[in-house]
């Protein structure tokens, strides 16, 4: 019996196909059978980056050794034959030492909650190994589409990856590599191998066909085309499936699995790259090698055109997916899925490429691109394609046009390829586009116009556009953007085409001709630092960034799972609005490894996981819909299986028969307003009066105003594990709130509070999606573990994750503001509406009339909120609630009223502020002056003025973001006699924030210990019972505060031990105290008692764009800004913390998009949909400040938060955009007298149907 053979982390494994299922990922074997949990998972479609390890293996053709990273969760395992793997536990750990590149990144504070950044280090391990240390900061930042992290910003991470460039600037904070790189190997193959030569890989490849047996078929790795036919001649070609890099199912996951899998990768004539009279690819060259035959082909002059093909590739998935997508995989999914956007097909078909189709008998036709779209691929194999040469008359030109910068499918992507005969005349012409239609690639009658005429003058250009504009019919494809959009893209990027390739032209269209260009990015952070305070007030690493950057520390799921442990999964509903009827889960039940199945009518407590007994949850919100569906994605029943894939396989096998209800769902605040049962979806949290009202109005604006919703999009998905014990259940959880997981798991399983524990390691990200809503993981988890009295696991799918838990609460506001000249508001009429989806606990909606009404004075201000239910999940608290929705809300006012009286939008804010908050008016005055403010607005009206198609725009926001101390704290601390270390345990949460660092460094400062004394541990209800939840970002202020309160009381206890001793050291006087019988454990806990006065945040922000008019596209070129911190506790968490929150924002405002289609199904649900802001949307110049001299008196230990507030500043963004729209649309020969409506987020869609381009301006001269 053939097997796999591979190694892991040095160590040998060898599979065969009973050893592992047919649907066995790398990242299963890695996490689930080896148990290593440093490796992440959370999209499962190498979207994320979370999954992604370094492999070492011979390439078929060169027999070179290669090092590439890889997304674990893509690669079946049995296509690791002859690999040598790579995780991050074997780069470096705490026992053999840590790599550089670990080290690295925890010194620039590069981690936060750490879900991530396994992912990371593995990439930039890679990348390292395989550049042969050869890097430039250029490469380094291009490197990285593949990973997403919620917390940080991407600036520290970057900056740790660009130290080992060769271009890089010096830092303090590098060390030398070699010195700190502690994992050697002296096999030539320069890596950890296994001390046999016979599993040395890179070194002696085997080459002959393998067979497994597996679960209800085969597997077989080919090594010669002839292979792949000889297996089709023996199974048949009705159910088989080609395995490459399998990248294919992060577009379209694979729903049934086929009997016959056949690994075409180690082909080596399918790897070939050679020329006759054309250039000839293997259809196996992944898209990483096909960039490097273009780079090397292109300086051949015929091939020149390449490297405008590389460029586009470049664009194409990210690193770790072009190291194994192929060719012929890309092609063949575009065959299959005709509507795929394509970015292979579409330059291949541009430039007039054919495909070479092998067929069973060997022989090979050659077929056009168009042809071969309609092909029936079963029983072929796509051999090659073929690139034509092309002469200097060929001009060519290609485009993708993406919601974000890197690691997105295009919302249009074109080709266009002009022919000029002798006489500059078209002879021939390709015009592709992508994403149009289905069926829609040339724009034939465009192409056919343009013959014989001359393709550089206006009236040519304008033919075409009108011929073009007719022909482009897009259809809607939901999610993708609206056909007006892709429209107006088609027909700017035919103008920037020809705009590029013209020999002259207007100098105010010539930059229309250029794609938007950004520099490698850059960070300064300013701050003071006082020595005489450290270690409080002192920039360090988180305490966990080593263990984190190593993948040591555990999360609530990085658990061993024994051989009877069962994975969780939830069933949902499939409709919006019914009642179920009846469960048929014998198809579910028929899965080998299925071990049950699981209604409400199995919760043996209550079905309910928001309980009344803790604050806020007044509506009883079930874990398993008992009758009544009030969403699409609901829970309706689990599925407990021997493994996670499994159950969820299973649970999609589940069949639930619903009485669906006539009523249309209604999804959105406008459709509740005017529903039939009004009355009963909306209900009013707010009304304030205004006091006085002014008599100097001279301008009255109306209008409205909306902030999107946005999923929380934490690398950790809602996640629980939970274990039967002799006194109950043990509960790890990953959740913010540990006590409403506590009260919440007792009453389901109707068992005394006392029986429950919970612990919370740390979490994954969480960003308020684990406040409420992690108890619904949590109960689903506990009642599966007590049903079958086994350890049960659950960690929800993404797409789950996204239909069933609520999100950020979208808020609509309304209002009619009076103004005199000087722009002061005389009256102001304001109302505002929160969607809380189908229930009201988590609403915002009382929260933000108090922000409306802190900033500025309002005593003139009417103000009325309203929260509004709708047929969605409940939605939730997500970072800054409430708070970033009134200050948008105010921000927006003043944009308005500096528009509508033609005043400075800055001084229109500081007339209107408030009297408390004039500190503000010097930090606006003093930071516009700091950045040169005015002269580089000089700069941009210059700018606008020379250039048609490309508009700069500088603005400003400010914030006042109140904090305010509530609820309980505990923290423990513990000082162990021997050797004097001491161990905090505390209520709050590690979830990236770094409290346990500065709660360290309190406690060192507070005791006169050094830091490296403290250590924190993980949470847990026993030790810190009834705590409440991290979040308002005062959980940091209130247990630093408690902290100083115990490390008093142990103090005044250690007075006595010290009376006898003479200026002892600290182990003398614990030793002392120990003695002595004095206790060493001492507990305080915050809480309202305390007594603790707010304060608040104060903030500016300035930020500068520039828009690519033409497409939509727009790069933030510059933000500067400054939060009042008081005396910091941990400037590098701060700055962490404020530069993670403003990113954050920023996707609120520009890429992130949630679409529901009529029947209420969440259609941005994955990673190929919602869009996150990656490593290249960030400020290319991002410069954070603190204030300074400004320690806050009512703050503990003079400090202010900083988790949340830098989010509500991201408003900025779009109000620089919405300049850039207002100057495009002059171009087009609009005059906005009246302030014009934009629709949030400020994407490429938004922005295009704002400007509402006119082709008649497009103009060459």
């Amino acid at each position: 019996m053939d097997k796999i053979n591979f190694t892991i982390n040095g160590e040998q494994y060898s599979l065969s196909g009973a050893d592992v299922s047919p649907v066995t990922s790398l990242n299963d074997y890695i996490r689930h059978h080896l148990q290593l949990h440093g490796t992440k998972a959370m999209c499962h479609e190498g979207g994320c980056g979370a999954c992604v390890v370094s492999v070492q293996r011979t390439h078929p053709t060169t027999k070179k050794e290669e090092t590439l990273a890889v997304n674990s969760c893509l690669v079946h395992i049995l296509s690791c034959h002859e690999w040598n793997i790579t995780t991050v536990e074997g780069v470096g750990n705490r026992g053999d030492g840590y790599h550089a590149i670990q080290e690295r990144l925890a010194m620039f504070n590069g981690t936060q909650c750490g879900y991530c950044t396994p992912g990371w280090v593995m990439n930039m391990y890679s990348l390292y190994k395989s550049s042969q240390k050869s890097l430039t900061t250029q490469q380094v930042e291009n490197s990285f589409g593949s990973n997403i992290c919620r917390c940080t910003g991407y600036r520290p991470i970057l900056d740790a990856f660009k130290s080992f460039a060769n271009d890089t600037e010096p830092s303090s904070k590098l060390q030398d590599l070699e010195d700190l790189h502690k994992t050697k190997c002296m096999n030539s193959c320069k890596r950890k191998c296994s001390i046999s030569d016979e599993w040395c890989f890179i070194e002696k490849p085997f080459q002959s066909l393998l067979e497994l047996s597996v679960a209800g078929g085969r597997w077989y790795k080919a090594f010669t085309v002839e292979d792949i036919f000889n297996i089709l001649r023996r199974e048949g070609s009705n159910n088989y499936r080609l395995v490459a890099g399998n990248t294919g199912q992060g577009v379209y996951p694979i729903k049934t699995e086929p009997k016959i899998y056949i690994d075409i990768s180690s082909i080596d004539r399918l790897k070939d790259a050679h020329s006759d009279e054309n250039l000839n690819l293997g259809a196996g060259l992944t898209l990483t090698e096909t960039m490097d035959v273009f780079e090397r082909w292109s300086t051949n002059e015929e091939y020149k055109y390449l490297l405008q093909l590389r460029e586009h590739v470049d664009l194409v998935a990210h690193v770790p997916v072009r190291n194994i997508g192929t060719l012929g995989g890309n092609l063949a999914l575009k065959n299959k899925h005709n509507e795929f956007p394509s970015d292979i097909f579409l330059l291949l078909e541009t430039i007039g490429a054919t495909v070479g189709i092998i067929k069973s008998d060997m022989k090979i036709s050659d077929v056009s691109m168009s042809q071969f779209l309609k092909m029936d691929l079963k029983n072929n194999l796509i051999g090659d394609v073929k690139l034509p040469p092309l002469s200097a008359n060929n001009l060519l030109r290609t485009y993708k046009i993406m919601p974000r910068a890197q690691n997105a499918h295009a919302i249009v992507n074109a080709g266009f390829l002009f022919k000029l005969d002798q006489e500059k005349k078209v002879a021939s012409s390709n015009i592709i586009y992508g994403n149009i239609s289905p069926s829609f690639v040339h724009a034939t009658r465009t192409e056919n116009n343009l013959i014989g005429l001359e393709l550089f003058k206006d009236e040519t250009l304008s033919k075409a556009l009108e011929i073009l504009e007719k022909e482009i019919i897009p259809v809607d494809l939901p999610p993708e953007p609206s056909s007006s959009c892709r429209k107006h893209l088609a027909l700017g990027l035919f103008y920037k085409a020809i705009l590029s390739l013209a020999p002259a032209v207007n100098p105010r269209y010539a930059s229309g001709g250029t794609t938007l260009k950004r520099l490698v990015s850059r960070g300064e952070q300013t701050f003071e630092t006082d020595k005489s305070l450290w270690p409080l007030n002192e920039p360090v690493p988180k305490l966990e960034a080593l263990t984190q950057c190593s993948g040591e520390v555990k999360y609530a799921c990085d658990v061993y799972t024994g051989p009877r442990t069962v994975h969780v999964a939830f069933v949902l509903s499939d409709v919006c609005l019914g009642e179920i009827e009846s469960f048929d889960e014998s198809e579910a039940l028929k899965l080998q490894g299925v071990v049950g199945f699981y209604t409400a009518k199995d919760i043996p407590g209550k079905n309910v996981f928001t309980p009344s007994d803790v604050p806020w949850q007044d509506f009883a919100e079930e874990i398993l819909a008992s009758k009544k569906i009030s969403y699409y994605g609901q829970p309706v029943a689990l599925i407990a299986a021997t493994t996670h894939r499994l159950a969820v396989t299973a649970a999609n096998l589940v069949h639930v028969k619903y009485k669906k209800s006539n009523a249309v769902p209604v999804l959105s605040i406008q459709e509740a307003l005017v529903a039939a049962d009004k009355e009963q979806r909306v209900r009013q949290e707010v009304a304030i009066k205004a006091t006085s009202k002014g008599s100097d109005t001279r301008h009255v604006i109306k209008g409205s105003f909306s902030m999107p919703s946005q999923y929380h999009y934490t690398m950790e998905t809602q996640s629980c594990t939970v274990a039967v014990t002799s006194r109950g259940v043990a509960v790890r959880s990953a959740t913010q709130w540990m006590d409403i997981v506590h009260v919440a798991v007792a009453q389901t399983l109707g068992i005394d509070e006392n029986r429950v524990e919970v612990s919370v390691p740390r979490v994954g990200g969480a960003f308020g999606g684990k406040a409420s809503r992690a108890a619904l993981a949590a109960c689903a988890c506990a009642v599966v573990a007590s049903r079958t009295h086994r350890a049960a696991s659950l960690v929800m799918p993404l797409g789950d994750n996204m239909a069933a838990i609520g999100k950020r609460s979208q808020c609509d506001a309304r209002y009619e503001v009076g103004v005199n000249d000087e722009g002061v508001v005389q009256y102001a009429n304001i109302e505002y509406y929160v969607d809380c989806g189908y229930a009201y606990n988590d609403t915002s909606a009382p929260d933000v009339a108090s922000i409306l009404t802190n900033l500025y004075a309002t005593d003139t201000w009417n103000i009325n909120g309203y929260s509004v239910l709708t047929d969605k999940h409940s939605n939730t608290w997500c970072r800054a609630p409430g708070t970033t929705e009134a200050t948008a809300i105010l921000e927006h006012l003043m944009e308005r009223i500096a528009q509508v009286t033609g005043k400075d939008p800055s001084e229109v804010r500081i007339s209107n502020l408030a009297q408390k908050h004039e500190a503000i008016k010097d930090m606006i005055t003093g930071f516009k002056r700091e950045v040169e403010f005015d002269d580089r607005m000089v700069q941009i009206k210059k700018f606008n003025e020379e250039n048609a198609w490309r508009k700069k725009a500088l603005k400003l926001s400010i914030m006042s973001y109140p904090i305010g101390y509530s609820y309980n704290f505990p923290v423990t601390i513990s000082i162990y006699h021997a050797d004097g270390t001491v161990a905090i345990s505390h209520g709050g949460i590690e979830m990236g924030q770094g409290i346990n660092t500065k709660v360290a460094q309190v406690c060192a400062y507070s005791l006169k210990i050094p830091l490296a004394k403290v250590t924190v541990r993980g949470s847990n209800s026993f030790i810190s019972p009834n705590s409440m939840a991290s979040n308002g970002s005062i959980t940091s202020d209130c247990v630093a505060y408690a902290t100083v309160k115990a490390c008093q009381e142990l103090l005044s206890r250690l007075q006595d031990a010290k009376k006898d001793l003479n200026e002892p050291t600290w182990e003398e006087t614990i030793k002392a105290a120990y003695d002595k019988g004095v206790n060493l454990q001492a507990s305080y806990m915050t809480s309202p008692n305390d007594n603790l006065v707010g304060y608040d945040v104060y903030g500016v922000c300035i930020a500068e764009v520039e828009l690519d008019v033409l497409t939509g596209n727009h790069i933030l070129t510059r933000v500067d800004l400054l939060e009042d911190t008081g005396v910091s506790i941990s400037p590098d968490i701060d700055v962490g913390q404020i530069e993670g929150a403003f990113v954050m924002g920023l996707g609120l405002w520009t890429t992130e998009r949630l679409v529901y289609d009529k029947t209420g199904r969440l259609l941005t649900d994955r990673t190929w949909t919602y869009k996150p802001p990656g490593a290249k949307d960030i400020p290319v110049d991002f410069r954070v400040s603190f204030r300074r001299n400004a320690p806050n008196p009512a703050g503990v230990l003079r400090s202010k938060a900083t988790g949340e507030p830098a989010l509500v500043l991201a408003v900025v963004v779009i109000h620089a955009l919405h300049e850039t729209i207002v100057e495009a649309r002059k171009e087009h020969g609009y005059r906005d007298a009246e302030w014009l409506h934009v629709d949030t987020p400020y994407s490429v869609e938004n922005i295009l149907e704002a400007i509402s381009p006119k082709i008649g301006s497009f103009k060459l001269n």
